[in-house]
């Protein structure tokens, strides 16, 4: 077998070389930073959108917001179904401390869903499908690293991040009008409330979105990173991101400091980010 040849570019070769300028440089490593951190923060952004539409909403934090019937094309959320009453209760345990989340027995209704944190991981299922098989059960959502003795009769669910949410369906017998009132009043059978008032729990504030377009739709341009830095103020770092800490300073995103691009590296992100959109489809 002969030898394997290594070619070297001729001096001449080289010469017609062009390099990239500094700047260039600077704009491609800008670049590809912006490209991993749509990649990396697609579920937080994605999250983030949902709880500013919850605020549209006329909701606040530890509240519930439902719809009053199925879904229509102001539900934008991503993939509702129009056969069921969606219930989302959103939890911010930072302030708070641990909510609970009782959900009830599978008699006269159902619930089937699970509980998400903001990047929408799931902590638990709940309902007939889920920890307590149908009996109903207090989920406890705990906040990050939190050390305490979980209360007898509560379901822990540890937490990563201070906010999330539940995705909770109360399912439809049917659709006659008659059924969808009877979901609508089951589903509001669930209570959420924090752990420290218990002993006397508040009632459960339900705000209804049937007359709202609820959009979490990611847009690729700046206000993706407008919404990835609300979510790095709120939420802690967790060990498998630590990496990104850099890579996000880099693009201006810094845990206690104001994101506040340059014009220039706001009109670069409107430009090009469509790129890492049409790759992630």
């Amino acid at each position: 077998m002969p030898a394997p040849t290594i070619t070297v570019p001729s001096p001449e070769a080289k010469k017609t070389e062009v390099p990239f300028t500094p700047s260039e440089l600077a704009e491609r490593t800008l670049y590809r930073r912006a490209v991993e951190a749509v990649i990396w923060g697609m579920p937080a952004v994605n999250f983030d959108l949902l709880s500013q539409a919850m605020l549209q909403a006329k909701a606040a934090w530890n509240q519930v917001v439902f719809w009053s019937r199925p879904a229509d094309w102001r539900n934008q959320t991503l993939t509702p179904n129009p056969d069921t009453i969606y219930f989302f209760p959103f939890f911010n345990t930072k302030d708070a401390g641990p909510m609970v989340l009782e959900i009830p027995p599978a008699s006269g209704g159902s619930i089937t869903g699970s509980v998400d944190d903001a990047w929408q991981a799931a902590l638990e299922d709940v309902g007939p499908a889920g920890v307590d098989k149908g009996k109903g059960g207090k989920y406890l959502i705990l906040p990050p690293a939190y050390k305490d003795k979980v209360p007898d009769g509560y379901i822990g669910m540890p937490s990563d991040t201070y906010a999330g949410f539940a995705a909770l369906r109360s399912n439809l017998a049917s659709g006659s009008e008659a059924d969808i009132a009877n979901a609508v009043a089951y589903g509001k059978q669930v209570k959420f409330y924090p752990l420290a008032e218990a002993t006397n729990s508040p009632a459960t504030k339900f705000v209804d979105a049937i007359d709202v377009v609820f959009d979490n739709t990611i847009t690729y341009d700046l206000r993706f990173f407008q919404s990835l830095n609300r979510f790095v103020q709120r939420e802690p770092w967790m060990e498998r991101d630590k990496a990104m800490i850099d890579q996000l300073k880099s693009i201006g995103i810094e845990k206690g400091k104001p994101f506040n691009p340059d014009p220039k590296t706001q009109e670069y992100s409107k430009k090009r980010l469509e790129r890492p959109r049409a790759g992630s489809i």
